[in-house]
């Protein structure tokens, strides 16, 4: 790593700034609280909610996983 690299992501995190990706379905995305209703109150499928929704299948199973 080169050091005006290092010392930017230093003044980086000082600056509280750097950090990691931002999540893509937080707990205001319509699409995954909807598929989350859809899982709870219906029969339908994992498969069939996230057609309906639009929300990826490992998204859909790691926020039930985190909910249980």
């Amino acid at each position: 790593m080169k050091e005006k690299q290092r010392a930017g992501i230093k003044l980086a995190k000082q600056k509280g700034v750097y950090r990691g990706r931002l999540k893509k379905y937080t707990d205001k995305h319509p699409g995954m609280n909807h598929a989350i209703e859809l899982r709870e109150h219906t029969t339908k499928t994992v498969k069939e909610i996230c057609q309906i929704t639009g929300v990826s299948q490992a998204a859909l199973y790691r926020r039930l996983k985190e909910l249980e």
